[in-house]
Order: structure tokens, then sequence, then C-alpha cells
């Protein structure tokens, strides 16, 4: 008879199927590292530098979601980097922060700032 350890078989034990190769595939919130979205929505192109109207260059990655980043804020065409959207602020639903903008127009997609996010 071998010393050892047993196992639990019991299926309905809670479970966090979460898994460490699971959380490498999240792109996370780099302020409280909550998850916003994952590689697997990234469009192509996926990433543009663009300058605001006030100078700031902006390095941004484009996914067609991003379910961890809220829409906020009245939407406007005025100074939209992508022609037939509009924008939206993108903050981060956990912690506020901006990460970026939602876009409307023919289809919908986040473009987030690169700096602001953990990949």
């Amino acid at each position: 008879m071998s010393k050892g350890f047993s196992v639990n078989l019991d299926k309905s034990a809670d479970v966090d199927e979460s898994t460490d190769f699971e959380t490498q595939k999240s792109v996370r919130c780099k302020s409280c590292d909550h998850v916003i979205t994952s590689p697997s929505l990234a469009v192509e192109p996926h990433e543009h530098t663009f300058r605001n109207p006030q100078g700031y260059s902006f390095h941004v990655l484009c996914y067609s979601d991003a379910p961890g980043a809220a829409d906020v804020g009245d939407s406007t065409t005025e100074a939209s980097w992508f022609p037939e959207y509009a924008w939206t602020f993108a903050i981060c639903m956990q912690c506020h922060n901006h990460l970026g903008w939602w876009y409307k127009g023919p289809d919908r997609f986040a473009g987030l700032i690169a700096t602001r996010l953990k990949r």
C-alpha cells in the first residue's frame, strides 16, 4: 500500500475554471488588472498611432469587443480618427481609468491605448 495523497473526484466542488494559461491570454487594465478583452478579439489593422488636436499621441490597439470596458459619454464625430465613426470614451469597468474609445459607425469596435493595458 502506498502512502501519498488522495484525490477528490467530487464534480460538484466549486472550481475556479480560469487557469494561468487563460490569464495569460487576457488583455488587462494596467492600473487594476481587470480583464478588458482577449487577443482573439483583435481586428486588423490592429495597431495605429494618432495625434489628437491638443498634440497628444496615442498608440491604439483595436478590438471588436472589450467586455471589461464601459462605453461612457455622448458620441461625437468631432476629431474622430476613423472616418464615418463616432466615438465615446472607453473606461475600465473596475477602476474607471480611461482606456481609450469606443467607435460606432458601420460597425462597433474599441480602440484601446496600448500603454494603459497589460498584454
